[in-house]
């Protein structure tokens, strides 16, 4: 959905920079602007995301270095939980106490 979006963006930008030089001083500005709005939002939405990527590495390293992760207020180790990397969660082991406790890596320090 990305790619089509941006695609459509694409050909929105060349049909205006077509048309650049017919338009006025002011819808100059704002198609600079909208324009620049726009390319803000993608580096802050790829930040965010990349952000998000390297939290993710670090919690799910240091669980695999047997240290114990601070999630959501429980205490999580790898004597306890599970990690499953389809659903990037902690699963309770069977036979412990955490049993049936589902932490997401989002909710970890």
């Amino acid at each position: 959905m990305p790619y089509i979006f941006g695609v459509g963006l694409l050909l929105l930008l060349f049909v205006v920079m077509h048309f650049f030089t017919e338009i006025s001083a002011k819808q100059k500005i704002t198609t600079v602007s909208i324009l620049a709005i726009f390319i803000l939002g993608a580096y802050l939405f790829n930040k965010n995301t990349e952000d998000r990527r390297v939290h993710l590495q670090e919690v799910l390293i240091e669980f695999t270095n047997n240290k114990t992760i601070s999630c959501d207020g429980m205490d999580v180790n790898n004597r306890e939980f599970s990690y499953s990397s389809g659903t990037q969660t902690f699963l309770g082991i069977k036979d412990t106490k955490k049993f049936g406790r589902l932490i997401s890596l989002d909710k970890c320090k």
